[in-house]
């Protein structure tokens, strides 16, 4: 994977090298992940270059400040469900299908379809495997997180 899911938290001036930094916190649980994308921890003596993109969602799955619960009606939070069920979601959308023929060209061409295509890249039977190991779920975040930076690049 080449992408990851972050927020944009802060952003601070560096006087010393006519440069700014900003910010982004992942959660805990795809730091690993993100590290590994990022190739490590930065080495003072390189540098290496990213592109960022915004991912959008719906207003009623962003967090509201000072508030635990969603109002009430609200659609759950797209990382609250469950990877299969996000799967589900995202095989019926025409762009994740154009995403996997792009990115997956072996396991498309191979099956012509997403949920097939999804199935054979994670070499599952079913998308209720997603959820069977911490492995199998990262991976598919970071195949989502992708799908969705890629989404934003390509037809923003």
């Amino acid at each position: 994977m080449t992408a990851f899911r972050a927020t944009y938290s802060d952003f601070k001036f560096i006087k010393t090298r006519d440069a700014v930094q900003i910010i982004f916190e992942v959660p805990r649980h795809d730091a690993d992940a993100a590290l590994e994308i990022l190739g490590g921890m930065p080495t003072p003596s390189s540098e290496r270059w990213f592109g960022i993109a915004p991912l959008t969602a719906p207003a009623s799955a962003m967090p509201q400040p000072g508030s635990d619960k969603p109002p009430a009606g609200a659609k759950r939070d797209w990382r609250e469900l469950p990877p299969s069920q996000q799967a589900g979601i995202r095989i019926n959308e025409p762009a994740f299908s154009a995403y996997l023929k792009e990115n997956h060209p072996d396991e498309w061409h191979e099956t012509g379809d997403a949920d097939a295509c999804l199935k054979l890249i994670f070499r599952i039977e079913s998308k209720t495997e997603l959820k069977t190991s911490p492995k199998t779920m990262m991976l598919w975040r970071q195949l989502d997180d992708h799908y969705q930076a890629w989404k934003a690049l390509e037809h923003a």
